[in-house]
């Protein structure tokens, strides 16, 4: 009763008049307003089917479900990403003669801050670059960069040099 007297207020009618029509707006007002509120939930819900889609308690079951699953799916696709990232910088420094964990060894110790997907975009679109960090390492592990001995690295300039 006070949600109705609330709405007569609000649309200026007199209780006493009109009072059947009034019932059924405020029917009306309750059931929309109850949809309303299922709104956010029922936008993720509308590309099921049956129950799933038209009966709530139902649909939010499975739309909890498929919250879950994709929360957990998020987690799978970066370590899909991550393993796919090693494995092609992998295959690019086996080609080039190199192992994958003395070339980030070897980075580290120069200050060459490259995560995974730039030194996997390296090796697919940019093979010179990639060629250069490899041999960077190959040196590295034959002489050492800042040793004054031996062939400096093509295109580089180390300490040694100057």
């Amino acid at each position: 009763m006070q949600v109705l007297s609330l709405v007569l207020k609000v649309l200026w009618i007199h209780p006493a008049s009109f009072l059947p029509v009034c019932t059924m707006f405020v029917m009306w007002f309750v059931k929309v307003a109850s949809s309303l509120m299922r709104t956010p939930k029922s936008r993720t819900e509308q590309h099921y089917y049956g129950r799933k889609q038209n009966c709530y308690s139902v649909a939010i079951k499975y739309v909890h479900r498929a919250l879950r699953y994709n929360t957990l799916a998020r987690k799978l696709r970066k370590n899909d990403a991550r393993e796919l990232w090693t494995t092609r910088i992998s295959a690019g420094c086996t080609e080039l003669g190199t192992k994958y964990p003395d070339m980030k060894l070897m980075m580290d110790e120069s200050s060459i801050a490259l995560d995974r997907n730039m030194l996997q975009n390296l090796a697919i679109w940019e093979p010179r670059s990639f060629r250069a960090l490899a041999l960077l390492t190959k040196s590295r592990q034959e002489v050492g960069l800042n040793s004054l001995e031996g062939p400096s690295p093509v295109g580089v300039v180390t300490r040694g040099m100057l």
